[in-house]
């Protein structure tokens, strides 16, 4: 071999090699909440450590965690959190309970007050307020007194983050269908008051994901960024997170459309992997929780049950059900990871 092509294959063994070493791609509009990594918090917890959302998702390449603040106002905490923030250049959102008395106000002013004061890296806060609407009541009754608790609760809120600039999402967690959730955000009048879009959630309130997208896009502040795969069973729908791409959301499509709306849009991957959630539809006791103030059109269960019946699973729906904590991990890690690769390869995030 002569020495130039010596040098030549030098320098290809080297170029190839950085190649191999370099980083992947810094996701700077994605993030990681910790209700998809329940799994992996257990086994922090089992080895006697705290699990920490801003390593997990600088390990992964993800510039956007979110979290939940709980325990009370803590400024040594908030402070070394900060401090994280800007050592790695991230943002993040933050879920912290909205205050349901006066009496939860000065805490809730100190919090956001600090939260407003890190160079803006504070996104938004979050308060996802419900459980699965169909299982936490068991009247429309019951229904409209929380609704109306949750109401206030923004209204008590408002003035604060009016104050110190500080948007609050408002997540459609399985409590409010989404024409409920956008007339609340446009009663408030703030411009302060939006919405934390979950894609995939009203499917258990009788929705496609295309009409909750289409409905709440709008007031989005952040993104409860999903897949999903569905399926019939006796008494409803099963309705599971799955990996990237083993779902039925155009997720390209999607993101350019909240991207247009917001360049700087955040995309929380919220992959839970557990047994698929049973929405009872076609039982009773389901219904209990509707009346004509919060009506269903019999189109929308129309829709639905024609849209679940043409987009069978890809894949089986995952399950942890008989896996040791040790497999369970190993499925989320790989869940997880799936989504985070198919994002990296496939989104321009």
């Amino acid at each position: 071999m002569t020495r130039r092509k010596l040098l030549g294959a030098a320098a290809l063994a080297g170029a190839t090699a950085t190649a191999a070493a370099a980083p992947p791609r810094v996701l700077k509009n994605m993030g990681s909440a910790t209700p998809g990594l329940g799994a992996r918090r257990q086994a922090a917890r089992d080895a006697g450590e705290e699990f920490d959302i801003i390593e997990y998702c600088r390990e992964k390449g993800l510039a956007c965690p979110h979290t939940y603040l709980r325990g009370g106002f803590d400024p040594a905490a908030l402070r070394a959190m900060h401090e994280k923030l800007n050592r790695y250049d991230m943002r993040m959102t933050v879920a912290v309970r909205t205050p349901r008395t006066d009496d939860d106000l000065p805490e809730y002013e100190a919090t956001v007050k600090t939260l407003s004061e890190m160079d803006g890296r504070i996104r938004c806060i979050h308060d996802p307020f419900s459980g699965r609407r169909y299982e936490q009541f068991k009247s429309a009754a019951e229904f409209h007194e929380f609704d109306s608790m949750c109401k206030t609760a923004v209204q008590r809120a408002e003035p604060i983050l009016r104050r110190y600039k500080m948007p609050l999402a408002i997540e459609n967690h399985k409590g409010w269908r989404s024409d409920e959730l956008a007339a609340w955000v446009r009663s408030t009048g703030s411009e302060y008051v939006g919405v934390c879009l979950d894609m995939v959630n009203n499917v258990s309130l009788i929705e496609t994901p295309e009409q909750t997208i289409e409905t709440l896009a709008p007031y989005t502040l952040f993104v409860s960024f999903k897949d999903v795969g569905v399926d019939f069973y006796e008494d409803g729908i099963l309705l599971s997170e799955v990996a990237f791409g083993d779902g039925h959301i155009d997720l390209p499509a999607f993101v350019a459309k909240m991207q247009r709306q917001d360049p700087d849009m955040i995309f929380q991957l919220e992959m839970i992997t557990r047994d698929p959630l049973k929405v009872p539809i076609f039982t009773d006791a389901y219904w209990n929780v509707y009346d004509e103030d919060s009506p269903v059109p019999p189109r929308d269960l129309a829709m639905l049950i024609d849209w679940v019946r043409k987009h069978p699973p890809k894949q089986p729906l995952p399950r942890i059900s008989g896996l040791t904590p040790r497999q369970r991990l190993a499925l989320e890690d790989e869940l997880n990871d799936r989504c985070i690769d198919y994002a990296r390869a496939k989104l321009p995030l």
